[in-house]
């Protein structure tokens, strides 16, 4: 009987601590900015409508989760299971660093602090040559950067893109001597793999977001010279502890793979760039919501989390081609790429001949980006094929080469070597067959940059 007695006043007194614990915060006690940051942490959407009560219009707040896999039906029930986290999960700060500041914050309290976390964080993307692995240590990250990219042509680049520069060290050491440093490009983009993206599908959320990781190398080709686009780098004005939890909690969002859809006018790289940075500064920093990359620009000046002059600038290269262009005659890469191919390269041939300021470069850095563009024009025609045989075949091989593209990528995360497939060469024998004019135009092209490397002094 005494043993009995014992149990239930052990149990009795771990009930009662449990219920005690984290007892004075609440989700409704947090003021608007911890709330906001709340949201942006955990990604749930405030917004409020007029609801008829009794007759009687009134204003209701409601939240809807953005993420796919969010187990908690509100914000409320999340922030009361993150509060047990904390006080009792020795490894939540090493988990969910950015979360667990939060609580800091706005507890003012520091459980579990000695723990040692494991902050080392490797990962592999697609180069040119194959995958490259970028690797670093969280803690010591040196530099962020907001990074932009000048507005594009197409409809989908019209407002600029944000990213963040990053400049980290790949040894756990202070004081990292340039030798042992890394930089790479982070970004929120829109995980396309469609052969030919859709407007619609960006409009309404047919993507997912995620978090992208690029060399610099590959960000200045992809905008400074592929689309002509001028990128403008700010260091971001940010303490220690920011840096950390905001690396800490990009790469969350990465390795989770669950941000929910991008959207070009609601949810886009501005938009979720924000939030990540809204979700890992000080409560009283940076609390309007932009939605476009200049907007956020605007925002980190106000603030002063960034200097109103740049850091540095990356044009170029698109500078030395539209010089090019203007040489032609021309104001756009359309109205390049609108002329015949074979008169492209004579005009080049011709202007050799006189002037080679601008000539073998620029002729064959164009002649590359007309190739890139009628390759992807392939795709377009061929899902917009007026023969319904023809659409349905092409519809299968591109689902094909996003499965063998998603494993691929999957794989790269994990650094094991990509699979092979089949489907490009099929592909390239369905174009051949169906699109016969535009693969000549393609060899032609290719030829004809062979050509000039040979023959334009």
């Amino acid at each position: 009987m005494q043993f009995i007695t014992s149990v239930r006043i052990f149990i009795c007194l771990l009930l009662v601590s449990q219920v005690t614990i984290g007892a004075d915060i609440a989700f409704k006690h947090l003021d608007r900015n911890e709330r906001d940051q709340f949201l942006a942490l955990t990604n749930w959407k405030r917004y409020a409508r007029m609801v008829r009560v009794n007759g009687d219009l009134r204003r209701q707040v409601f939240y809807r989760s953005l993420r796919e896999n969010n187990k908690y039906e509100s914000p409320k029930e999340e922030f009361n299971s993150f509060v047990s986290e904390f006080y009792q999960n020795t490894n939540f700060k090493c988990n969910n660093l950015a979360t667990y500041e939060f609580f800091v914050d706005i507890t003012g309290e520091r459980i579990f602090e000695s723990q040692v976390c494991d902050n080392h964080f490797s990962t592999f993307i697609p180069v040119a040559t194959g995958y490259k692995e970028i690797s670093f240590y969280k803690n010591r990250v040196l530099k962020i950067s907001y990074l932009m990219a000048s507005n594009g042509e197409s409809a989908m680049s019209r407002f600029g893109h944000s990213m963040f520069y990053v400049r980290a060290c790949k040894k756990n050491i202070d004081n990292c001597p340039l030798k042992y440093q890394t930089e790479f490009i982070l970004g929120v983009v829109a995980d396309v793999d469609d052969l030919a993206p859709g407007l619609l599908k960006g409009i309404f959320g047919g993507y997912a977001t995620k978090i992208d990781f690029m060399t610099l190398a590959q960000v200045k080709q992809k905008y400074n010279y592929d689309e002509f686009r001028d990128l403008y780098q700010y260091d971001l004005k940010l303490t220690q502890r920011e840096i950390h939890r905001f690396t800490s909690h990009a790469l969350r969002l990465y390795e989770e793979k669950d941000m929910g859809d991008y959207k070009f006018f609601s949810a886009n790289c501005a938009t979720e760039s924000y939030k990540i940075l809204r979700a890992t500064l000080d409560l009283n920093k940076l609390r309007s919501r932009p939605l476009t990359p200049k907007g956020l620009l605007k925002d980190l000046k106000e603030d002063d989390l960034v200097n109103d002059e740049m850091t540095r600038q990356f044009k170029e290269k698109s500078k030395k081609v539209n010089g090019y262009l203007a040489h032609l005659g021309l104001k756009t890469f359309e109205d390049y790429y609108n002329l015949p191919v074979e008169q492209r390269y004579q005009i080049a041939a011709n202007i050799s001949k006189e002037d080679m300021r601008f000539t073998k470069a620029s002729y064959i850095f164009l002649e590359k980006m007309a190739l890139i563009r009628l390759q992807e024009n392939l795709a377009t025609l061929a899902l917009k094929s007026g023969d319904k045989g023809l659409r349905v075949k092409f519809e299968e091989l591109a689902n094909r080469y996003k499965d063998w593209a998603r494993e691929n990528k999957k794989r790269a995360r994990l650094g094991l070597s990509p699979i092979k497939s089949d489907v490009i060469g099929e592909m390239n024998q369905f174009y051949l067959t169906h699109y016969k004019e535009e693969v000549t135009n393609i060899a032609v092209m290719a030829n004809n940059i062979i050509k000039a490397r040979k023959s334009f002094k």
